[in-house]
């Protein structure tokens, strides 16, 4: 047997998809190497690095959570999230700013909603008092 299909799919797409010759994964009861004939097998997998050897040489996919299925020789894992290890950190940077952005957003939505809430209780509360004073008449 020459290789295996392996494909790596994440909600941003196909992270890798391609013949090889080994691949490592880090599952959740311990790493396994899976070789061209492997036993048939679905697993979960932890958070860490898919080691992969192929004609191009090595590769390695950082990854978060999801299972592995080995079926005749064609592998296919679906993650929560994959990226090369060597993008990894700068994907995380990218992330971080994209969440700090949103975060930044709902914040200023949050204190602008808060302000207008805090204007309308206050108008309500001197509408009840102003209902309650009984005016003279002249």
């Amino acid at each position: 047997m020459s290789g295996m299909q392996l494909e790596i799919l994440s909600p941003e797409g196909v992270s890798y998809k391609g013949e090889v010759s080994s691949i490592v994964f880090p599952t959740a009861s311990g790493v396994i190497v899976v070789l061209p004939g492997h036993v048939n097998l679905v697993t979960k997998l932890k958070d860490g690095e898919i080691i992969i050897e192929s004609a191009q040489g090595q590769k390695k996919i950082t990854v978060s959570g999801g299972f592995a299925e080995i079926l005749a020789n064609r592998v296919s894992v679906v993650t929560e999230f994959a990226v090369p290890s060597d993008e990894a950190n700068e994907y995380k940077i990218e992330l971080a700013k994209k969440q700090a952005e949103e975060m930044k957003k709902k914040r200023k939505d949050f204190v602008d909603s808060a302000i207008m809430e805090s204007e309308l209780k206050r108008s309500v509360s001197e509408l009840r008092s102003n209902m309650g004073v009984k005016r003279k008449k002249i």
